[in-house]
């Protein structure tokens, strides 16, 4: 296989990724009713929860890279169509978390259906080295795409 073969295999990779990526998405803005950023922050949040990781609103404007205007603007929009709530953080008073609502969980595993058991049994098939290489290939991904975005 030559350089070009692979190339070309990796793009046609990367645009299956994106398609699946973007059902997903489009299954989760019909159960929940949210889209753009508010659906990623919910995503985070679950993902989060699902990990036993606590969320601030510091954490998801690092790990989106969103500034903290813009999230604590789409946690306030959340937090008042029911998807999420603040609770306070046992470890540091002057923060709170945030928390999928009960029902926000409920909806949202449903659209999720079996995609988490999938993709956890995926990860867990992968040694820790793995897991890192493979985030920072991710990274390397992204940092890509992001770079080939117009400036404003």
């Amino acid at each position: 296989m030559t350089a070009s073969d692979l190339e070309l295999d990796l793009d046609a990779a990367l645009t299956r990724l994106d398609a699946s990526m973007a059902a997903l998405r489009n299954r989760l803005r019909e159960h929940l009713g949210i889209a753009g950023v508010d659906l990623t922050v919910v995503q985070f949040v679950s993902r989060a929860e699902s990990g036993g990781r606590p969320v601030r609103v510091k954490d998801l404007s690092s790990h989106l890279g969103i500034t903290g205007p813009a999230i604590t603007s789409a946690v306030d929009r959340l937090e008042r169509s029911g998807h999420l709530q603040r609770r306070p953080n046992p470890d540091d008073g002057r923060s709170r978390l945030i928390e999928l609502t009960d029902t926000s969980r409920v909806q949202y595993h449903a659209a999720m259906d079996s995609t988490n058991e999938h993709l956890h049994e995926l990860m867990s098939s992968f040694s820790d080295r793995d897991k890192a290489r493979f985030v920072r290939i991710i990274d390397r991904v992204v940092r890509a795409l992001d770079g080939g975005a117009p400036s404003a």
